[in-house]
């Protein structure tokens, strides 16, 4: 006998200018001197940048002269100021923790994705200042030095770019490389950004809980036949994108002992994406579906295509909850509770997990929030809690 739809109470199928003006004419005095003004203007704007930062990235003034050296994801070791006061965060699963870990002020330059999500500006308001120097894949080093950044947080996608990577050289501005392709790199990730700021202690408390959730959901799944349990599509962003062997999603799915499907084949791979076909998705015939991006639930069960499918006949699909970013996405600061909230879907008799408290718990103790109830029901069911891309597709 195979997975059977539980109830669970949780889960619901995703249903002008000020001043005179000047003069029309200049005598030709006027004008030499007018000329004289602006060189001399152009030339203390060079020499303010070229004091702001020096050959080694490393912004002068008070806070940040003292530097150390710390090594990164990639082995490369950098020198960094030792208290950096204008930090720009272009890796999304690491800009959480610098707030975390009591720099979010401190962060003046970041991405796209840390303007959309909402909960994360409720927790730290001077985020909505930050300037998105990084668009369409591209980094605005000339926004980096304007604005005197002293220490980058870099993710592996830019580092990789050759392009990118040697723009970044050019600033001469330290960067660390850090990456979240697996829950391992992710999780020395998070023990780099705890040594940089100071906060080992932090960082370790969240390893510890992260392979707390894992070992919790394994401990439950162990008990289940494995005839019992589900064949589960994850749809990731889009509806026929989905997990690979070896990603972070697929080895957090793993953990709940369901049948992740994606990972039978089937998959043609778009750089750092995985997707499938709706014919390849009947050929699967899941059990359940779980979708991690606003919309896709609601596409998937009221899209024509996916008529007879034999999740969407019953209803078991499912917008997973959206916090600080989509649990369970390799950019999620808040996989464990995604690990969680699918381990008391799969088995709700068995898990014995209160997700409420579990939320709470997790916002009071990483980023001293005390939720409401409001928005966590709006985590929860993932409602408005991203504000959509302008012009395109969510990422």
């Amino acid at each position: 006998m195979g997975w059977r739809p539980r109830c669970w109470r949780g889960a619901s199928p995703a249903s002008p200018r000020c001043g005179a003006s000047p003069p029309d004419t200049f005598s030709e005095e006027e004008t030499g001197m007018k000329q004289l003004r602006t060189s001399a203007l152009c030339l203390l704007l060079c020499l303010t940048l070229l004091c702001a930062c020096t050959p080694t990235g490393k912004q002068q003034g008070p806070g940040t002269a003292e530097t150390e050296s710390v090594t990164d994801l990639v082995g490369r070791t950098v020198e960094i100021p030792k208290e950096p006061a204008c930090i720009c965060a272009l890796d999304p699963f690491c800009a959480p923790f610098v707030v975390a870990f009591g720099y979010g002020e401190q962060v003046k330059a970041t991405i796209p994705s840390i303007q959309r999500d909402v909960l994360i500006q409720s927790i730290c308001p001077s985020l909505k200042e930050a300037e998105v120097v990084k668009s369409g894949g591209v980094v605005n080093a000339e926004a980096l030095l304007s604005l005197g950044v002293d220490l980058i947080l870099l993710d592996r996608e830019s580092y990789d770019d050759p392009d990118s990577r040697s723009k970044l050289d050019a600033t001469g501005i330290p960067y660390l490389v850090v990456g979240n392709a697996t829950i391992d790199e992710a999780l020395e990730a998070v023990a780099l950004v705890g040594e940089v700021l100071h906060a080992d202690e932090e960082a370790e408390q969240y390893i510890t809980w992260y392979r707390d959730c894992l070992d919790r959901a394994e401990t439950v799944s162990a008990a289940i036949p494995e005839e019992e349990r589900p064949r589960l599509y994850h749809s990731v962003n889009e509806a026929v994108r989905t997990d690979y062997a070896g990603s972070l999603p697929a080895q957090w799915i793993a953990a709940t002992g369901a049948e992740n499907v994606s990972l039978e084949g089937g998959l043609t791979m778009e750089g750092g994406s995985a997707y499938t076909t709706l014919e390849q998705i009947f050929v699967w015939d899941p059990d359940l579906i779980i979708c991690n991006e606003v919309g896709v639930a609601d596409y998937i069960l009221t899209d024509e295509k996916w008529k007879g499918l034999g999740a969407v006949e019953r209803g078991d699909v499912y917008q997973m909850p959206i916090g600080l970013s989509r649990w369970g996405h390799p950019n999620s600061i808040e996989t464990p509770l995604a690990v969680l909230w699918l381990t008391e879907l799969l088995y709700p008799e068995e898990s014995d997990i209160d997700l409420e408290k579990e939320t709470r718990d997790f916002y009071q103790t990483y980023f001293d929030y005390t939720i409401s109830d409001e928005e966590l029901d709006a985590v929860l069911s993932g409602d408005g809690m991203r504000t959509p891309k302008t012009g395109g597709k969510v990422e």
